[in-house]
């Protein structure tokens, strides 16, 4: 069941015919009480002693100690006292606890302490299962219960006959649910009797996997998955048999409603083959016609008995916050309108989150690089991460990968090799086990980008110098296309060490006043696209001092040349 945070108001009892669990010990059979047994009609020493005796061959010692003349013929109403020490006490076990799950015993005299795997309980012992929190029970024969968040239980008497294997189990649960798994019983002679009770309805189960729970609307649910129950209500008369893919609620009043089908499961094919989001994990359940709302448990083992998360709510999509790397198993239900959880599915399903994939730097989602020069940059790992590895494709499902990095030490990689078009890229981190093995986390999402054609890188012999009518100065000019712009570099030798970088709008260029000397000019064009062309090569230009007039302009000869100084 998946119906957590449900008061319990009412009484499920539940009488098997199938082997079922045997409790484990937290207080020894001598601290727990004497069992007193008022005779009733019918009762004799010997069915008392099978009933109650861990040997019934032992009914003879309980006559003397109880001073009984005649075992056949007990009084009505007398009281046959049985040591503690004769009772044949079952032992169950914890077996699995997510959370802070609490159990006392209270015969013993304990205080409530934290519940743990392997720990020990016998009758009388109490158990408070908080929300968040899950609790598995497992008996000598392999059966199981699990308890739900939000429940509180008191194992109220657990008896084993051991001549006879025959077994009693009565569990008290105020307030929560369970689901349980019993174990067949192969000799269909022993008798088997295990009682859920509220003060609702008694369930008496022939079957082997179902659950019991109270809905939110005080309902006392109950669902078969395999085998056969009969739920009775206050009234005998109130009752019906419950087959495997069936389910019933009995109201608040002990009115037991009719059978039903249970719904069909939902479908979980919306749900990947790997959850990589390191953030939450989120299932997606296929919606049920008829379902008011869904479930769903999340366990470490295929048999759902190591629960870690549990919820219901209306909607078929669950996001839980994320959860370690590993293999799981999903259960989910649709659940009807009377809160009577459906056919189960269950898949299993892989986590692989860590380590965290790299974000990326550039270029932007949808960007454009140029073939030239642009390179797919991402940001650097956290510690642990040795390596990167960083694929392109031109389809987003990365059927056909056209780069694979494999792994590099920098998150980096250029773009040649590609023609104009658009990608996907995509990263992952890499991380060094204890065993020096490498670990590769989850890709990140795809991200789009572009490529193109970087503008031709201008030749030195393109910059045209230009006879300046102002002295010690250089004029530049060059072809471009509409809508170019530039960055131009001057600098004094050619390694560029000492570049100023002058943007242009357009394609010509005059300097300020240079001293005179020998300059080196480079030119970059930039695209309206935003791509960019490589710096050209640079080109000398000299500047030589003009002779000035008295007037103070530049001297020129006769065809209008400037006029420089001897050197």
């Amino acid at each position: 069941m998946f119906l957590s945070r449900l008061p319990f108001s009412a009484a499920v009892l539940l009488a098997f015919g199938v082997a079922a669990p045997g409790l484990a010990l937290a207080a020894s059979a001598d601290q727990l009480p004497d069992i007193r047994h008022t005779v009733t009609s019918g009762d004799t020493l010997e069915a008392v002693a099978k009933r109650y005796l861990k040997d019934p061959q032992q009914w003879r010692a309980v006559g003397t100690l109880n001073g009984v003349k005649d075992p056949l013929r007990l009084p009505i109403g007398s009281v046959i006292v049985i040591p503690a020490h004769m009772v044949g006490y079952q032992e169950v076990t914890i077996s699995h606890v997510k959370g802070v799950a609490r159990v006392r015993s209270p015969l013993a005299g304990g205080d409530w302490q934290s519940a743990a795997s392997g720990t020990i309980l016998t009758e009388g012992d109490e158990l408070q299962v908080p929300a968040g929190s899950f609790v598995t029970l497992r008996f000598a024969d392999g059966s199981s219960v699990r308890i739900h968040e939000n429940s509180e239980l008191k194992l109220s008497e657990l008896r084993k006959t051991s001549r006879t294997d025959e077994q009693q189990s009565v569990l008290d649960l105020s307030r929560g649910g369970l689901e349980s798994h019993v174990t067949p019983v192969m000799d269909q002679r022993r008798k088997r009797k295990f009682e859920i009770k509220t003060p609702m309805a008694t369930t008496s189960v022939r079957g082997t996997v179902f659950s019991v729970s109270i809905s939110d609307s005080g309902k006392a649910i109950t669902a078969v998955d395999k085998g056969v129950v009969d739920v009775q209500g206050r009234q005998a008369a109130q009752q019906a048999r419950v087959q495997a893919g069936q389910g019933v609620a009995v109201a608040s009043s002990g009115q037991v409603g009719p059978t039903v089908a249970l719904l069909p499961a939902p479908s979980l094919q919306a749900n990947p083959p790997v959850f990589e989001d390191a953030n939450f994990l989120t299932l997606q359940l296929g919606e049920v016609a008829q379902a008011q709302k869904y479930g769903v448990v999340l366990a470490l083992d295929p048999e759902l008995a190591r629960v870690v998360l549990q919820q219901s709510h209306a909607s078929p999509t669950f996001k839980f916050e994320a959860v370690a790397d590993g293999t799981y198993y999903m259960s989910a239900r649709a659940i009807d309108g009377q809160d009577i959880p459906g056919t189960p599915a269950v898949q299993a399903i892989k986590v692989k989150a860590t380590p965290v994939p790299p974000l990326y730097a550039n270029p932007a989602p949808g960007g454009l690089i140029g073939l030239a020069d642009g390179e797919l940059l991402c940001t650097e790992g956290g510690p642990g991460i040795v390596g990167y590895r960083i694929q392109v494709a031109a389809s987003q499902d990365f059927s056909t990968p056209l780069q694979d990095s494999g792994v590099v030490d920098n998150c980096q990689t250029s773009a040649s090799g590609l023609g104009v078009g658009a990608y996907f890229w995509r990263v992952a981190s890499v991380r060094k086990l204890a065993d020096g093995s490498l670990d590769q986390g989850p890709f990140a999402q795809p991200q789009a980008f572009r490529t193109g054609s970087n503008p031709p890188t201008l030749g030195a012999d393109a910059l045209s110098p230009a006879e300046s009518n102002n002295p010690n100065q250089l004029q530049l000019s060059w072809p471009a296309e509409a809508g170019q712009r530039f960055n131009l570099q001057l600098a004094s030798d050619d390694s560029f060490t000492d570049a100023r970088t002058f943007a242009l709008d357009t394609p010509q260029w005059a300097s300020d006043s240079l001293p005179p000397g020998d300059y080196y000019v480079r030119i970059q064009v930039l695209d309206p696209s935003g791509l960019k062309s490589r710096y050209s090569a640079p080109r000398k230009l000299p500047v030589e001092p003009a002779i000035l007039t008295g007037a103070g302009g530049v001297l020129k000869s006769g065809d209008g040349k400037s006029v420089l100084s001897p050197k």
